[in-house]
């Protein structure tokens, strides 16, 4: 693991908007994903209320598509400050930010709402988190989950587990791994280079989320879809680079910090009804596909295959000096929580 803060001192490398913190700042932004989608719709929601609650003093200046740096390089480009704030990927940087990636391994089911919400309360709260995030000069500001995992494939696709074998799959996170372990021909990739992959039948296969294939017009380029039942993956948050944090007021700091924490009711509720209307979308109309689920009694086989991911990213917790067995438990506990509060009230926007 990379000593990023003593690197990026030695360097001297600081954004031009940490050195003008003492008048209008603005945080030079970077997102892996395209202008569209739920995700797109929170960032520039986040963009909104800081300039709201800064009244002005603070402001985003938002680059789409990767356009700083790609998914697989935000860890390293945030923590040295190529960008102020920006989007990281758990599954890009799993080995050295495995704290991360805890929202993103195959664990029991649960709400995207309530994940958002354990790992909110995680990532601020647990001295070894936090204190995993200060050695790489970052700052936490929110979760995003996505909506429940499919497999999206052409022509007749996959139906059971046994065609697995041989098909060639996307292998663009965690979930990459059982279909590997099953047989597959994985061919890795960024999630955001599907479509072109599809497109020119490098993959057949690969694991989507209806409101991103939606966004990416992915939809065009299937013909069926599988439900996966897997967790939801919530291992996407939004950082800020710690040097430009700090060279923020009080005031300017509670601001964006208050806005990370009311995300997850807005970005929830807008999720919630993005994966509605694109699974409306995906059932009828031009681009229709067919859902397909394996045999009941195949979906325990599929599952099975993610005991060995778990044991790996416990392996790269203790390598970064961590408890992964008393992290789970914790992220275990606090899913727990939130789902009990979930059920006692209902969600936020339903109450």
């Amino acid at each position: 693991m990379k000593h990023f803060l003593k690197a990026a001192t030695a360097a001297g490398i600081l954004s031009v908007a940490a050195l003008q913190a003492q008048a209008n700042t603005v945080l030079i932004a970077n997102e892996p994903g395209p202008n569209r989608g739920a995700r797109a719709h929170a960032l520039e929601y986040l963009a909104e209320q800081i300039k709201e609650r800064t009244n002005g003093s603070v402001t985003v200046d938002q680059n789409w598509g990767g356009a700083l740096f790609k998914a697989n390089a935000a860890l390293d480009s945030l923590s040295a400050g190529v960008a102020d704030m920006g989007v990281i990927i758990g599954a890009y940087a799993e080995s050295e930010f495995p704290e991360l990636q805890m929202g993103g391994l195959l664990l029991k089911p649960a709400h995207p709402w309530v994940m958002m919400k354990a790992m909110y309360e995680l990532f601020t709260t647990n001295e070894y988190v936090k204190g995993r995030m200060e050695e790489m000069n970052l700052v936490y500001v929110n979760s995003f989950s996505l909506s429940p995992g499919i497999l999206a494939c052409r022509g007749e696709g996959i139906r059971t587990v046994a065609d697995i074998k041989g098909t060639k799959v996307a292998h663009t996170g965690a979930s990459g791994e059982i279909f590997a372990a099953l047989g597959g021909n994985m061919v890795k990739m960024p999630i955001y280079d599907v479509f072109q992959g599809m497109e020119t039948g490098l993959i057949d296969c690969s694991v989507t989320y209806a409101y991103f294939a939606v966004a990416t017009n992915l939809n065009e380029q299937v013909d069926t879809m599988v439900d996966l039942k897997l967790s939801t993956v919530t291992s996407l948050a939004t950082f800020i680079n710690k040097f430009t944090f700090d060279s923020l007021s009080p005031e300017e700091q509670e601001a964006i910090l208050s806005t990370g924490a009311d995300m997850t009711d807005y970005y929830g509720e807008y999720l919630q009804e993005a994966d509605d209307k694109a699974m409306a979308a995906l059932a009828e109309g031009e681009n229709a596909v067919e859902f397909v689920e394996f045999p009941a009694e195949e979906y325990p086989v599929l599952h099975a295959t993610a005991g060995p991911l778990i044991e790996k990213w416990k392996q790269d917790v203790a390598a970064h000096g961590g408890d992964g067995e008393a992290l789970l438990a914790e992220l275990y506990t606090l899913m727990d929580k939130w789902t009990a509060v979930m059920e006692a009230e209902g969600l936020p926007w339903d109450r």
